[in-house]
């Protein structure tokens, strides 16, 4: 805009519709959300570009990322378990808060030292909820020995 100009643009903000310089709504940020939540990145992209909405797996991620680091109080009850960032090829693990059911967090790996290491910098949990594998098993071992383990009946191999 040219200083000598006597015209001025100007424009609502409309934070309850968008952030600003966002590339879309708050809705769609929250259905992106629920739908990553509900069917993990690839699907939940299938089914966005059916519904019109051009989203990657990987935005669906990063939202999903996005709302793990909006959590403002302390976890005291988790639950831990792995998901595939590839299906059959690369797995993370998922850390959800079972008090208020959302995700904390998305560590990139599944190795004992990596969920050692969170669990440690979260000495509040209390309960930790994870499937039979030993490898979480051994982390809440190491990393929050003042929980109480609670495995997942449903996880388990017939």
């Amino acid at each position: 805009m040219a200083p000598a100009c006597p015209r001025r643009t100007f424009s609502d903000q409309t934070v309850s519709v968008a952030r600003p310089f966002a590339r879309r709504t708050s809705r769609v940020g929250e259905i992106v959300s629920h739908l990553g939540h509900a069917t993990g990145g690839r699907p939940a992209e299938r089914l966005l570009h059916r519904l019109g909405l051009g989203v990657s797996d990987d935005t669906v991620l990063r939202q999903l990322k996005k709302c793990a680091q909006g959590t403002a109080e302390p976890p005291t009850v988790i639950g831990i378990d792995d998901w595939s960032w590839r299906k059959s090829q690369t797995y993370g693990t998922i850390i959800v808060d079972l008090e208020r059911r959302v995700v904390i967090d998305i560590l990139e790996d599944r190795d004992v030292v990596t969920c050692t290491n969170w669990l440690k910098r979260h000495p509040e949990v209390e309960v930790i909820s994870r499937d039979r594998c030993g490898l979480y098993a051994q982390a809440a071992r190491q990393g929050a020995r003042q929980a109480e383990q609670v495995a997942d009946r449903l996880s388990r191999s017939p």
